[in-house]
């Protein structure tokens, strides 16, 4: 059985991630993977590109999240169909939906994040 990451970030999880999609494609590619799951946090930034560049370099493409729960729990979702693609982007959506103070549009946005209920209702093909 050959070894595949399922939880990578790239430098579109800011402090936590530092290679760009392709770059993390490519090493992926060099180090044998027969495939890679991206999974950046509270986004799918870097997954179209990261996609593009795994294909042509023979390693298969996972998307994913790592998505932050109410409460700042994390939990690491992948896509196994087009109905998960779905899902994951209605979550996110959701997650980012209270990230501004109605009224207070000078203020910091808060920290995206989504109710495990959420996560629950929408996991089907993730």
């Amino acid at each position: 059985m050959a070894y595949v990451e399922l939880h990578c970030h790239s430098a579109y999880s800011f402090l936590d991630g530092a290679s760009h999609p392709e770059e993390l494609a490519a090493q992926a590619a060099e180090l044998g993977y027969g495939a890679l799951g991206l999974t950046d946090h509270d986004g799918v930034y870097g997954s179209l590109e990261f996609a593009h560049a795994a294909k042509a370099l023979g390693v298969r493409p996972i998307t994913g999240a790592e998505i932050t729960l109410d409460g700042g729990a994390h939990v690491t979702l992948l896509v196994e169909s087009r109905q998960g693609y779905g899902n994951l982007c209605r979550l996110l959506t959701a997650a980012h939906a209270g990230t501004r103070r109605p009224g207070k549009e000078d203020r910091e946005p808060l920290p995206p994040s989504v109710s495990l209920e959420a996560v629950i209702e929408l996991s089907a093909g993730l």
